[in-house]
């Protein structure tokens, strides 16, 4: 949930603010995740600046930084802990989604109801929830209200820079993360492109708003694991709809303080660091 502007005089730039509004299944719900905006863009800088060399990212500035390039007016005394300043892309309708095991949508929907899916994907049988996949699975959607599955070998066909692109974010994610404890179980990634026509890493990547965390040590196949991510209110958001009509919640302060806590612990695990650790000595 962030809120994007132009800004003047630089019309190939936008500033991204993260805010603490959270959404799940495609609804924004009335209760807010204190600090969860800190979080999301923390990462954001963790990996975009940091730790994913190599692969072109949207990211322009941050921090302090930001005031190179916004005007300086009357503006949130924390927007330096909330704002990026971005690279204005042309985005591809696509999600691309990438797995390294068996859980979420893929299992709930298709493969635990012996329906075929919708990726002309060939898995192999008698995998389980959490069951790892021998390579990465490449399970795409369109960027629409719905997420509608896409034939994956199709968009690779149609996208291969930015499939490759996005799969290498991944990857990268995936190995850093795993020396510090933390398996990336999946995650989604969007891919523009910039003025010069190169295919760019956009949006966000690797947070636990786009990406699905576990401790490796807590992973049991056939079990769901303690996720260090959004799943937690995910799963909360179903239990309270019990199968009926999906609105708006407003959930209970001992769950916003958990899913605040998750999200805080995701930075942790990560930088190596706390969460106001990272912003006093990065955004300088």
């Amino acid at each position: 949930m962030r809120d994007t502007f132009a800004i003047p005089g630089h019309p190939e730039l936008l500033l991204m603010v993260a805010t603490d509004r959270v959404s799940t299944h495609n609804i924004v719900h009335r209760s807010i995740i204190p600090m969860k905006g800190y979080a999301l863009t923390a990462l954001m800088v963790f990996w975009m600046s940091e730790e994913l060399s190599g692969i072109k990212t949207h990211l322009v500035a941050f921090g302090n930084g930001i005031f190179r390039h916004i005007p300086r007016q009357k503006r949130p005394d924390d927007l330096v802990l909330r704002g990026l300043v971005i690279r204005r892309l042309t985005m591809i309708p696509v999600e691309f989604i990438f797995r390294s095991r068996m859980a979420g949508s893929l299992w709930k929907d298709y493969y635990q109801k012996g329906l075929p899916n919708p990726y002309g994907l060939e898995l192999p049988s008698g995998l389980q929830l959490m069951s790892p996949f021998e390579e990465t699975v490449f399970t795409p959607t369109d960027k629409s209200e719905t997420d509608d599955p896409l034939n994956a070998s199709e968009v690779m066909q149609r996208y291969p820079d930015a499939y490759r692109l996005a799969l290498k974010a991944y990857e990268t994610g995936r190995a850093f993360a795993a020396q510090r404890g933390i398996e990336i179980i999946d995650g989604k990634f969007e891919v523009g492109i910039d003025s010069s026509g190169q295919v760019v890493l956009g949006d966000e990547c690797l947070t636990p708003d786009s990406c699905r965390f576990v401790r490796a040590d807590r992973i049991v196949i056939g079990q769901e694991p303690p996720w260090l991510d959004k799943q937690y209110l995910r799963e909360e958001a179903e239990r309270v709809w019990a199968g009926g009509k999906k609105s708006p919640i407003v959930f209970s302060p001992a769950v916003i303080s958990e899913t605040t806590i998750r999200y805080e612990d995701i930075v942790d695990e990560l930088t190596g660091g706390s969460l106001m650790l990272f912003q006093a000595t990065r955004y300088q």
